[in-house]
């Protein structure tokens, strides 16, 4: 799987590891900072159009990719990737797998928001159903008075299996129906579960590492309980009886830049409301999102070399 670099602020520019070992495997860099303010967190259709000419301009698609792209604040971005890998794998079916501490199901009229994405990705009229793993956020507590578009559960598009529940228990409810915690089935059996989830054979991947427990990721959002090992073997798991067609990694923690006008003070504003306040030492932040970065490089060389 080839390396895809899409520089949308600062967190890879000191990864020197991970770019060379990336850029040695024939993996690309496609500088983005430009449009990253206005990126950041949410973005109007526009700024994601500049976006999707200088991806597909810069580095056209061909061969399956791996990208990574940042903090998890551009997670929208991901369904200009999955676009991507489509095209180049020519499947007709696929099911993207969403590994995340939220749920990204919000709705967002006035655009494409970080948190909001996975409805337009889960209603591609070729992603046959989306997987959400690993949330443990309060997000998907009462999720229906925060927004979410739980329409996705109810026609079957999206479906949702949490570390574990915010309340406690073996189950969830949402959009009508019950749905069992990593911890309830057990992580040894978890694999093996997800795997019988999927119902195509191709796949797309996008890790949020917020999905991580904090001794392994360090992120612009409050994170999860899920270990790298979890992760790895699920990813194992996934790529022994499937075709994995690309995948993104977003969560590197960066200073959030906003640029200026309205939008940046109302995205400055909602990230005082949604986000950690304290900010990491950033040195520390670099080398632990480094160290997780070159191992998903090595396991995605690993499963779809």
């Amino acid at each position: 799987m080839r390396p895809l670099f899409l520089h949308l602020d600062d967190a890879l520019d000191g990864q020197a590891s991970l770019l060379d070992r990336g850029c040695a495997a024939g993996g690309r860099r496609v500088a983005a900072q430009d449009l990253g303010p206005s990126l950041r967190l949410w973005s109007r259709p526009l700024a994601l159009k500049y976006l999707e000419a200088r991806l597909w301009s810069a580095a056209p698609a061909g061969v399956p990719e791996i990208t990574f792209a940042g903090s998890g604040d551009f997670h929208h971005v991901t369904p200009l990737l999955l676009e991507r890998a489509i095209e180049a794998s020519g499947v007709d079916q696929v099911t993207v797998v969403h590994f995340d501490n939220h749920p990204d199901w919000v709705r967002f009229p006035k655009g494409l928001h970080c948190g909001s994405w996975v409805g337009q990705a889960a209603r591609h009229p070729k992603t046959a159903r989306l997987i959400t793993v690993g949330v443990c956020s309060s997000d998907i507590d009462r999720s229906e008075t925060k927004g979410a578009d739980l329409r996705l559960i109810q026609d079957d598009r999206v479906e949702l299996y949490p570390y574990r529940s915010p309340r406690g228990g073996a189950f969830v409810h949402l959009g009508g129906r019950e749905w069992p915690t990593i911890l309830s089935i057990g992580e040894d059996g978890f694999a093996e579960f997800l795997a019988r989830r999927i119902q195509t054979r191709a796949v797309y991947l996008t890790i949020d590492k917020d999905v991580l427990r904090a001794a392994d990721a360090v992120t612009n959002w409050d994170q999860g309980q899920t270990s790298f090992g979890l992760l790895r073997a699920l990813i194992e798991k996934i790529g022994s009886q499937h075709r994995l067609i690309g995948a993104d990694v977003v969560g590197d923690w960066s200073r959030p830049r906003y640029g200026g006008g309205v939008d940046a003070l109302f995205k400055r504003g909602e990230a005082l409301l949604d986000q950690p306040w304290s900010q990491p030492n950033p040195v520390y932040a670099m080398q632990v999102n480094e160290a997780i970065n070159l191992r998903l490089l090595e396991l995605f060389a690993e499963v779809c070399p």
